[in-house]
Formats: structure tokens, sequence, C-alpha cells
């Protein structure tokens, strides 16, 4: 079933073909960048400070936009059209975002986690904290100088069918915005692929 497999794989447009590796990639880097948090312990996170899951979560969007552009360049090269470039980066913009959906069994470990980190990393001045709504990790929410800061409970997301709601729209903002950013990498770079494919010489 394998060997079928990769014959469908091997025929299938050179787009969709690189666009599944790049995807692939971008999937495995923005699944292990958010579960980051619930897999190191608190004490190596305290030490790292919140910058380190800001840092995680960039590291995954810039190689999000490698990927894209890495199936568009290749795409546009092979195939001569930036529209199947852009096609590549949508698929690997998509494939991308399945991370996030992955990741929905996780919210509440998450969410714990950030609790514990608030109240066991004092130095961190409170930058573990979450403001309203269930933002993706690494997002900093560092309260200004004065602010009395309210009781964790106070933060605490919007639970049922009103939760429900606005974790789903979030998480379907989200995935467009990559697979938007995907997809306008991957054409800008389908455009140096075409210029650069090699010309038939004349007979």
């Amino acid at each position: 079933m394998s060997g079928n497999a990769a014959d469908r794989i091997a025929r299938a447009p050179v787009w969709v073909r690189y666009g599944l590796i790049g995807g692939l990639i971008a999937f495995g880097s923005t699944l292990a960048a958010n579960l980051a948090i619930t897999l190191l312990r608190p004490v190596d996170l305290c030490r790292a400070g919140p910058g380190s899951l800001l840092l995680l979560n960039l590291g995954a969007v810039i190689i999000l936009v490698w990927m894209a552009a890495s199936a568009g360049f290749i795409t546009g090269r092979r195939a001569g059209s930036v529209g199947q470039a852009t096609l590549s980066g949508v698929v690997v913009g998509f494939i991308a975002g399945l991370a996030l959906v992955a990741l929905i069994p996780f919210t509440s470990t998450t969410m714990h986690r950030l609790q514990e980190l608030s109240t066991q990393c004092p130095d961190a001045g409170g930058s573990f904290s979450f403001g309203f709504g269930t933002p993706p990790p690494g997002v900093i929410a560092t309260p200004p100088p004065g602010f009395s800061t309210p009781p964790p409970e106070a933060f605490a997301p919007p639970t049922g069918v009103v939760g429900d709601v606005i974790m789903a729209v979030g998480l379907l903002f989200t995935i467009s915005f990559g697979i938007g950013l995907a997809a306008g990498a991957a054409a800008l770079a389908g455009l140096v692929g075409v210029a650069s494919k090699p010309q038939a010489r004349p007979g």
C-alpha cells in the first residue's frame, strides 16, 4: 500500500507534491512550538522567561513562510506558473493550520500551565498571564507599570457555547491568516522561480 501511495504522490501535480512536503514540515514545527509550554518543566520555562515562548512561535511562523516560499519557488521553476506556485503555498498553509486543530485537546492543559507559570514565576512580572480570550501560547500580555493585576479567575476564558464560538472564530481566523501568508510567500517566490526557469532552446 505504501508503494501505491508513493506512486499516487509521484503522479500528483507538482504544486501538490511540494505543498505536501513543505506543509508537513510546517505542521511539525507549529505543533512543537505550541506544545513546548506543556512539555517543558515550569522551572525551565521560568528560567527562560516568557520571551522563549514568543521566539518558539515566531520560529514556527518563519518556518511556515520559508516552506511556502520554497514550495512556490520550486513549483514556479518546474511548472512555469505563478498560479500553481500560489496553490502550493495554500497547501502548505492549510496543512500547517491543521496543527492548530490538533492542539484543541491540549487547550485546557495549556491554560492550566499558564496559571502555574503566573504563580511560580514571580520574576516574570505577570508576563505569563493572558488577557481575555484564549490567545496562542507565546503571546505576552504584560500589564503597564502601576497596574493592579486582578486575580486569575478574572481572566478566565468564557465557557460553554460562547467559549466554543469564540475559540472556533479565533481558530478559523488564525488558519485563514496563515494560509494567506503562505500563499503570498509562495506567489512571490513563484515569480522568481518562473523567471529563473531555463528556457527551451529552439531546435
